[in-house]
């Protein structure tokens, strides 16, 4: 199938971390089912990488850094490190990035893609022009949505309307975003797929993405048969809804 498993890895203070609803305070240490049925301590980041790699075939793996979007610390470190590990991996790297140019001295190689979040965006301006690092990747896009509108930094950009997000982001020649549920990372809940699909209708030029609430395989099916090209998966791996031999058998690993 052409739907990408993209595993998640959220950073707080040099640790990987797993949380409910977007409450960042709330996260706590990566425990995980992924290897088998009893939890393991996966809260070592590389070590998280490189079981994403060695289980699930990953390319490309989101990497959030919670410090970095809240203004309290960063990890660049542990992102160049990343890069180290896993040479054959292509990093999604939410860092709070205001605009497309903040992380390119880290990815000159095209392997560290910088993602662009609404909720750190406090101008539709920066979504008229994102140029192309000369020696980096050009951005990804990050709509951060609540359950009934967009989480921005700034009313204007909530103003636009998701929508309008998709579109200005398309013209200024992104080609991929990210359609991050916020209040549903980490619940299992399920995907709103209505409005995932009305999105994905107005999308035009993008590769979209969907991370929160995945909470199954029938989740990802609905995600490669409307045409989603990724799927940002957490929870469900880390608490065995989602299992490797579901993923192998239903063709989503390659």
């Amino acid at each position: 199938m052409s739907l990408r498993i993209i595993p998640v890895i959220d950073l707080r203070a040099g640790r990987a971390v797993r949380g409910r609803g977007g409450e960042r305070r709330r996260y706590v240490p990566v425990e995980s089912r992924l290897g088998g049925v009893s939890p393991v301590d996966l809260a070592d980041p590389v070590r998280l990488l490189r079981a994403y790699v060695e289980m699930l075939r990953s390319a490309t793996v989101y990497v959030a850094d919670l410090d970095r979007i809240e203004a309290v610390g960063d990890h660049e470190r542990l992102i160049v490190d990343f890069a180290a590990a896993a040479p054959g991996v292509r990093l999604l790297w939410d860092g709070g990035f205001r605009h497309g140019l903040d992380a390119s001295r880290l990815s000159r190689n095209g392997r560290v893609v910088p993602v662009l979040g609404t909720e750190r965006m406090l101008a539709p301006a920066v979504l008229a022009r994102v140029p192309r690092p000369a020696t980096g990747s050009r951005p990804a896009l990050s709509l951060d949505l609540t359950e009934s509108g967009i989480l921005a930094g700034s009313p204007e950009v909530t103003s636009l309307g998701e929508v309008e997000i998709l579109r200005r982001a398309a013209g200024a020649g992104l080609t991929t975003a990210i359609l991050l549920l916020i209040g549903r990372i980490g619940t299992g809940r399920g995907l709103p797929r209505e409005r995932l699909s009305r999105l994905q209708d107005a999308a035009r030029g993008l590769d979209l993405c969907v991370g929160g609430g995945i909470a199954s395989t029938a989740d990802l099916d609905f995600l490669a048969h409307s045409g989603f090209k990724g799927a940002l998966l957490s929870r469900a791996l880390h608490d065995g809804a989602i299992v490797v031999r579901d993923l192998e058998a239903a063709g989503f690993l390659g």
